[in-house]
C-alpha cells in the first residue's frame, strides 16, 4: 500500500482536494477540508498536527 504524503500547517498544498486534519498521535480532528493547489494548509491549534489527502 501507497504511503500517504503528510502536510504540515503553513505548507503549501502540492494538490486542489479535499484533506483531513490529524493530531500528532494520529487521531482525526477535522475531515472535508478544502485546500487549492499553491495555497498554504491551514493553522492548526495544536502542536505536530498534519494533513492528508482523502
Amino acid at each position: 500500500m501507497a504511503r500517504t504524503k503528510k502536510y504540515r500547517p503553513g505548507m503549501n498544498c502540492e494538490k486542489t482536494g479535499k484533506y483531513t486534519c490529524y493530531d500528532a498521535n494520529g487521531k482525526e480532528m477535522y475531515k472535508d477540508v478544502d485546500v487549492e493547489k499553491g495555497r498554504r494548509f491551514p493553522p492548526s491549534q495544536e502542536e505536530g498536527c498534519y494533513y492528508e489527502e482523502q
